[in-house]
């Protein structure tokens, strides 16, 4: 007698800031999955651009599996994941479907992900589809190996049919064993921004193995990063990289960044003061070679690496930001 095999379930997790459009987007991305979800939790970070209004204007509310938990305060997209991981692992599904409001998955993406013979692995903790970029070309800065520093996995790896080890993961899609989401916690709300999908692959990778499945695919729009000017023209065409310049009204995040990046590289990777000395300097390079003003910039990152050293978290959000950048501040 064959006992029959029931279909693994599934919840998502969508963090949200003031990004309605885009949230509605990938909500109807959702909804339109082949493997049907049997909870979306919208997690908004307190949004002031009328999220919640929007939702129920266009009946995502009367959605019985979509669940609006809207937080008192801004805690960032690390405080926003943690939210919904932890809302995930009380739904009692066998996964947890995590991305940001930007995210756009494809309809078969989550039944791909799922027909994945690693989904049967216990061993496996996570599945990662492929990140790509509205134009279809594959994003790699999303998945890779963490070798010192994070080394993205090459395109040609994304073969059809494979899948590929991975040590870290964003964001982005992650298809994360619910099981697993217990054992390793919540992410490390006081990051707030940037670095953490680093800091929770390492704590992932405890209880399992990271698998990229290439069929697989989500779309990235990744708005509002898309920047360059001449100076980042001239040295990714002299050095071949591919770096962006950050403006400075925006560089908070990257000051979070640089913290969190040392605070984990102490924590994981036991790196000596010295070692930390260097890793501050390649920040503070590529600030010289790629931003505007960067002279203002360096005394934030020497502090802020400072902190990540000493495990102070403090982060200043954009209207703090926006008021130290004012005439007469430091």
């Amino acid at each position: 007698m064959t006992v029959p095999h029931n279909p693994p379930t599934v919840c998502a997790v969508v963090a949200t800031f003031n990004r309605k459009e885009l949230l509605a987007d990938c909500l109807d991305a959702l909804l339109a999955q082949t493997h049907a979800l049997e909870r979306i939790f919208v997690i908004d970070n307190a949004s002031t651009d009328g999220t919640p209004q929007l939702l129920r204007e266009r009946g995502f509310l009367d959605r019985p599996e979509l669940d609006h938990v809207r937080l008192e305060a801004n805690r960032g997209g690390t405080g926003g994941f943690a939210a919904g991981i932890e809302a995930g692992r009380e739904a009692g599904c066998d996964w947890i479907w995590i991305m940001d409001d930007d995210a756009e998955p494809s309809p078969d993406c989550l039944e791909l992900l799922l027909a994945s013979e690693h989904a049967d692995d216990p061993f496996t903790a996570a599945l990662c589809p492929a990140v790509v970029l509205p134009d279809g070309t594959v994003d790699i800065k999303h998945r890779g190996l963490f070798r010192r520093r994070p080394r993205y996995l090459p395109r040609e790896e994304y073969a059809p049919g494979t899948s590929p080890r991975l040590e870290f993961f964003t964001w982005v899609g992650l298809l994360l064993r619910s099981r697993v989401a217990r054992a390793a916690g919540l992410p490390k709300a006081e990051f707030f921004i940037w670095a953490d999908d680093y800091e929770y692959s390492f704590r992932v990778r405890e209880h399992g193995e990271l698998r990229l499945v290439p069929g697989a695919r989500i779309v990235h729009k990744d708005v509002g990063q898309a920047y360059e000017n001449r100076r980042s023209r001239f040295w990714n065409r002299l050095t071949r990289w591919d770096l962006d310049p950050v403006p400075i009204e925006d560089f908070w995040r990257n000051l979070c960044g640089v913290r969190n990046y040392l605070w984990l590289k102490k924590r994981y990777e036991r790196q000596s003061a010295l070692s930390a000395v260097g890793t501050t300097a390649q920040f503070m390079l590529k600030s010289l070679l790629y931003d505007e003003r960067p002279l203002r910039r360096l005394p934030w990152i020497v502090r802020f690496a400072r902190d990540g050293r000493r495990d102070i978290f403090r982060t200043f959000g954009p209207r703090e930001w926006s008021a130290i950048l004012r005439p007469g501040k430091t």
